[in-house]
């Protein structure tokens, strides 16, 4: 009778899960498709490598810990459990565990392990309460199934070893054999009754968890090494292209759960909903009503309540849809992604620094669905900031957000002393300056220190395209309008092409980061070097040989340079090449640095409020006693120059480009 009702509940535990998990993973296959099975090799070995290393998650260390205790106590427990089963239900040993002294010895060790990371997430969560973790009643819940999974285990084998099953291998297992020893007198009845009711609370313990895990955010259990396993390949700054046909108005971009690729679909799914994206997004630190976590937690229900829908109507028209549909139903299906279940307030304020991305354990892609909701708003032109049509109408007139015409800076270019491809129709390089190197005040000074630098150095092998030079598409890109960046790129391949142009150099890092990353899904392949590491390389040859510069000197990491683009050590080694620098990091730094707030259009929708984030990365500057903070991106360089001077910080801190310090000290200009 016991074998019937255990194989009754394992199959209908069983069944439920992997229901409620086809169901899910039937949804996802609702987005749209998306190429992400090649490099299997290499995409398996470092699934694998991440899964049992949790190399993300060590990033919190004693979290880490628990929680790889937690893993591999699970995966060494799966055949303690099944040999539990065998020895209960049919009198019966697996060899392979039960007569393995290794195995016993390890199972021993790790279920205590695993017992202490129990404890260590109740008492995380009751007693430390982190503040991005959200406590419910399910997480207790499903930390006390385990806890009873493991203990139980444990018991059980004592139980056995008391009742003479392996008993010669008693040695092996020290814990078992311990509770074994404390059964020594009791009678024979009574421990074959307490065998019955530790195998019982074990496996109802385990049927249990298969019916909550995929009604919990512990579905990730089952989605997240999927997840990671079809990670993004391709360079971490380029957003998905997409194919755009017709004339406008064709509206493109995520209206709807379908309209996300199935990845970004499965993203949600897999979520762990930590809290992890929360803690690093500079928008929610400053302040802001913003979290990434929401991201997936609401894209989730939206697609479990969607996702059904499509599936009952899915030979129906739209419009029949509604017909066919209850009341209830048609509420669902009217409400859409961008701008009912996320508002547009949500939608526009992320900078896109991908801070979220490089934290998340499971490598989810927060920024990616961003980008597909502001295509729609764009392209369909439902509640767009005017700021953001204000930007896209100047790149598109006058082939610059600023709104300059080209023929206002011709006695500026001139000026700066540099070549124009037509006057040096054979340069190596193109200095590619970037909207801001011409067009803003701030910037200006960079490619005016930049061009000193080089002239220093005898390189005079390049060419600047000069005052007509149009935007290279970033802004438009990450503001959402789509159609006009390809013009764009397209426009800027065909020009360069028809000067042969190879090389490119730039000092915008959301330039260079587009160039790169980006033109190459439009058939360009040019070489692009950002100026840092150009610079970087000079000094090291002794191109340049900088004199003594006793300042105190703080760098800012953009986040399109560093995060974007693993572009960290040249700035700094720029800086440590000139004698007297001594460079003062901030708390936040490298791939874990703070964004200024300018990105993902901010610099437009942002230019005529307070920047929140701006002061917040201000404050940790000043806080390091630095007397310049140096960065390397026109954006950065603006809004700090901005927000200091009206700021409460009564330091006499200046905002300086990197290559402005390194002209400073190389060029003759004086402080």
């Amino acid at each position: 009778m016991e074998t019937a009702i255990f194989f009754a509940l394992l199959i209908i535990s069983v069944g439920s899960f992997c229901y409620e998990v086809g169901r899910r993973y039937l949804y996802t296959r609702l987005g749209r498709p998306e190429a992400r099975s090649e490099h299997f090799i290499q995409r398996l070995i470092f699934v694998l490598s991440k899964l049992f290393y949790h190399e993300r998650i060590m990033q919190k260390p004693v979290f880490g810990i628990l929680h790889l205790f937690t893993l591999w106590g699970f995966l060494i427990l799966l055949g303690g459990t099944a040999n539990m089963a065998a020895e209960y239900l049919f009198d019966s040993r697996l060899a392979f565990v039960a007569d393995s002294k290794a195995y016993l010895l390890v199972k021993d060790i790790l279920v205590v392990l695993l017992s202490i990371a129990c404890v260590g997430f109740l008492l995380r969560r009751t007693i430390v309460k982190i503040e991005w973790l959200k406590n419910t009643p399910i997480v207790f819940v499903i930390i006390v199934l385990i806890l009873v999974i493991a203990i139980s285990e444990i018991i059980f084998h004592g139980v056995q070893i008391a009742l003479g099953a392996g008993a010669n291998l008693a040695g092996a297992a020290p814990i078992s054999s311990a509770i074994a020893g404390l059964l020594q007198n009791v009678d024979l009845h009574t421990t074959k009754k307490l065998a019955t009711i530790i195998f019982w609370s074990h496996f109802l313990a385990v049927f249990a968890l298969f019916f909550i895990v995929p009604r919990s955010k512990h579905l990730h259990l089952v989605f997240a090494p999927f997840n990671v396993f079809w990670r993004k390949h391709e360079p971490k700054g380029a957003i998905r292209k997409i194919t755009l046909e017709g004339e406008e108005p064709a509206i493109y971009g995520a209206k709807n759960v379908e309209d996300f690729t199935w990845k970004q679909l499965l993203d949600s799914y897999a979520c762990v909903k930590c809290g992890r994206c929360d803690e690093a997004c500079p928008s929610h630190q400053s302040g802001e009503d913003h979290k990434p976590k929401r991201l997936n937690g609401r894209l989730r229900k939206q697609i479990d309540k969607r996702g059904h829908l499509l599936k009952k109507y899915r030979r129906l028209p739209e419009a029949t849809r509604y017909e066919k549909a209850t009341q209830e139903e048609r509420k669902i299906l009217k409400k859409v992604i961008s701008g009912d279940v996320f508002e547009d307030e949500f939608i526009w304020t992320c900078t896109t620094c991908g801070a979220c991305v490089e934290v998340c354990p499971i490598f989810i892609e927060h920024t990616a669905k961003l980008f597909e909701m502001r295509r729609y708003l764009v392209s369909a032109q439902q509640n767009v900031p005017e700021p953001v049509n204000k930007a896209c109408t100047r790149i598109e007139q006058q082939g610059n957000p600023w709104g300059i015409e080209p023929a206002a800076i011709k006695d500026w270019v001139k000026e700066i002393g540099a070549p124009t491809l037509d006057e040096n129709p054979g340069a190596k390089w193109l200095y590619f300056t970037g909207c801001a190197g011409l067009y803003d005040e701030h910037a200006r000074k960079t490619t005016t220190a930049f061009i000193k630098v080089l002239k220093q150095a005898g390189i005079d092998d390049y060419a600047i395209w000069g005052c007509d030079q149009r935007c290279c598409g970033d802004t438009a890109r990450r503001m959402g309008n789509e159609r006009l960046y390809q013009k764009t790129v397209q426009n800027n391949i065909a020009d360069w092409n028809s000067k042969g142009i190879k090389k490119i150099i730039t000092s915008c890092p959301h330039c260079f980061n587009t160039l790169k990353n980006e033109y190459p899904q439009f058939g360009a392949g040019y070489e692009v070097v950002h100026y840092s590491v150009l610079l970087a390389e000079l000094l090291q040859k002794g191109s340049l040989r900088p004199v003594k510069l006793n300042q105190t000197i703080t760098y800012h990491d953009p986040c399109y340079l560093g995060r974007y683009n693993n572009i960290y050590n040249e700035p700094r080694n720029i800086l440590k090449a000139i004698p007297g620098v001594q460079l003062a990091e901030m708390t936040r730094f490298n791939n874990r640095s703070f964004c200024c707030g300018a990105g993902g259009g901010r610099a437009w929708t942002k230019a005529e409020t307070d920047n929140a984030i701006t002061k917040n990365r201000t404050g940790e500057a000043v806080a390091t006693g630095a007397e310049v903070i140096c960065t390397a991106c026109p954006y950065c360089l603006t809004v700090f120059s901005k927000e200091l001077p009206g700021s409460d910080h009564k330091n006499n801190i200046q905002v300086m480009d990197i290559a402005e310090i390194l002209a400073m000290t190389v060029a003759g200009d004086e402080k």
